[in-house]
């Protein structure tokens, strides 16, 4: 697995899959770390929000 960025670097998008990561092992939803990481994206920036329904759409597959 990749390294994890410092968190003032983290976008959005690396924030759901760190989420994602942790949902495995304790049981938290994945939509719920989609609004997590959508609330992290900077409102006019939509590569982010499209990052963070991608990795979603992964966790759901």
């Amino acid at each position: 697995m990749g390294t994890v960025p410092h968190p003032s670097h983290a976008t959005g998008a690396d924030l759901l899959a760190m989420g994602i990561a942790a949902s495995s092992s304790t049981g938290l939803d994945p939509v719920e770390s989609y609004f997590e990481c959508i609330t992290a994206c900077s409102m006019d920036d939509g590569e982010c929000v499209t990052q963070c329904v991608e990795v979603l759409r992964e966790a759901d597959s």
